[in-house]
């Protein structure tokens, strides 16, 4: 499974592909697949944060039993 990095850093790679295209049709579909890596990259540090806060309650709740 990709991380947030992974799927920034495949944003970045379609977005420059997508700028660096002569065809329109070709940098929309590349600009439309960076969108999609920078929507993924966002979803998964979303979930990660979530875990890692639901880590930490879990933690807290057991501290002193």
């Amino acid at each position: 499974m990709l991380n947030c990095e992974d799927y920034k850093q495949l944003s970045n790679r379609f977005a420059q592909l997508a700028i660096a295209s002569s065809a329109p049709t070709v940098a929309k579909a590349l600009m439309a697949i960076a969108f999609d890596y920078a929507s993924r990259a966002a979803t998964v540090h979303q979930v990660a944060a979530g875990e890692h806060q639901k880590s930490r309650h879990d933690q807290i709740d057991g501290f002193g039993d």
